[in-house]
């Protein structure tokens, strides 16, 4: 019975190939999207937060009022 340590070659490799590929995949969906721009959408998604977080913030302020 053999058991994987952290630093276990075949598991590292193994980890690196499953990372690598989701990365691979996540670029094709974002170019499949049309988002040829990785640092574009990362730029939307992150201001989209913030409008949704400060809207969140005046709903909740203006119902603490009532």
């Amino acid at each position: 019975m053999s058991t994987h340590t952290l630093h276990d070659p075949v598991v590292d490799k193994t980890r690196h190939d499953t990372l690598s590929d989701q990365l691979r995949q996540s670029r094709a969906d974002l170019h499949r999207l049309g988002i040829a721009d990785q640092n574009r959408a990362l730029i939307f998604a992150a201001i989209s937060g913030a409008v949704g977080i400060a809207i969140g913030i005046g709903v909740g302020v203006s119902i603490r009022r009532k």
